[in-house]
C-alpha cells in the first residue's frame, strides 16, 4: 500500500516539474513563477519519495514484470544524474565567463535531453504496471477450485504450487489414510496476503478446498487453495 502511495506521490511531483518546463516555454508567465515556487519542494520531495518507492517495492521485485522494474531504476537513475550533472553550481567557473556560459548551455541541452528521456521511462513503466496488473487480476479470476473432497488420495506426501503473478503459492500435502493430515506452505509471495495462510489449517478441518476465503486476502486464498489442489490432481 505504501509503495503505491509513494509512486504516486512522485508521479505527482514529476507532472509539477513537468508543467513547469510547459508554461515557461508556452510564455505563461504567472503560471511560470507559480511552478518555479514549487520546483524545489516538488524536486526534493521526487528524490525523497523515489528512493522510499524503492525501499518499499524491493520486496516486490520479483512479482513484477522485468520492464516494470528497469523503467523504474532508469528514471530514478535519469532523476539522480540530472541533479548531479545538470544542477551542480559550477565552483570553479568565474561567474559570467565564457566558460560558464558555455556550461550552462550544455547543461540546459543535457536537462531537456534527460528530461525527455525520464518522461518516456514514467510512460512506459506506467503502461506495463498497468498491463502486468490486468494480467494478474485475469489470473485471480480464472482461478476455479474443483474440490478435493471427491478424490481417491493414496497416502504420501505431494507438491504443487500456482502462480498469479503478484501472487504464488507453493504447498506440501500429507496424505495420511485418505485424508489430508498436513499443509506446509513452501514459499508464499505476496504484498498483503500473510493471513490467508490460516485457510491451510480450514481446508485440513473441512477436508475440502472451494472454502471460505480469509477476510481482507481473498486473493492469497484462492492461490493457496490452488496450490494444494494442484498438489493433489497431480497424482
Amino acid at each position: 500500500m505504501f509503495g503505491i502511495i509513494t509512486g504516486f506521490l512522485c508521479l505527482f511531483c514529476f507532472i509539477i516539474l513537468l508543467l513547469k518546463a510547459l508554461t515557461k516555454r508556452c510564455g505563461l508567465q504567472k503560471a511560470d513563477r507559480l511552478f518555479m515556487k514549487l520546483h524545489k519542494p516538488a524536486s526534493g520531495l521526487l528524490l525523497l519519495g523515489g528512493m522510499a518507492h524503492m525501499i518499499l517495492v524491493f520486496p516486490l521485485f520479483k512479482m513484477r514484470h522485468p520492464v516494470v522494474l528497469l523503467t523504474g531504476f532508469g528514471t530514478f537513475l535519469s532523476y539522480l544524474f540530472l541533479i548531479v550533472f545538470c544542477h551542480n553550481k559550477g565552483l570553479f567557473l568565474l561567474p559570467g565567463s565564457r566558460a560558464e556560459k558555455s556550461t550552462a548551455a550544455y547543461k540546459l541541452r543535457l536537462h531537456r535531453s534527460m528530461s525527455v528521456i525520464m518522461l518516456l521511462l514514467v510512460i512506459i513503466h506506467i503502461l506495463f504496471y498497468y498491463i502486468d496488473f490486468a494480467q494478474y487480476s485475469q489470473k485471480i479470476a480464472s482461478i476455479q477450485l474443483h474440490g478435493i473432497e471427491n478424490l481417491c488420495l493414496e497416502d504420501g506426501t505431494y507438491t504443487g504450487a500456482y502462480d498469479a503473478g503478484y501472487i504464488y503459492a507453493q504447498v506440501s500435502v500429507t496424505v495420511t489414510n485418505g485424508s489430508v493430515s498436513d499443509i506446509q506452505i513452501l514459499e508464499h509471495r505476496h504484498q498483503r496476503g500473510l493471513a490467508a495462510e490460516q485457510i491451510v489449517n480450514d481446508i485440513i478441518a473441512s477436508q475440502q478446498t472451494g472454502i471460505d476465503a480469509v477476510s481482507g486476502a481473498t486473493n492469497s486464498s484462492l492461490v493457496i487453495q490452488k496450490a494444494v489442489e494442484n498438489a493433489l490432481h497431480l497424482y
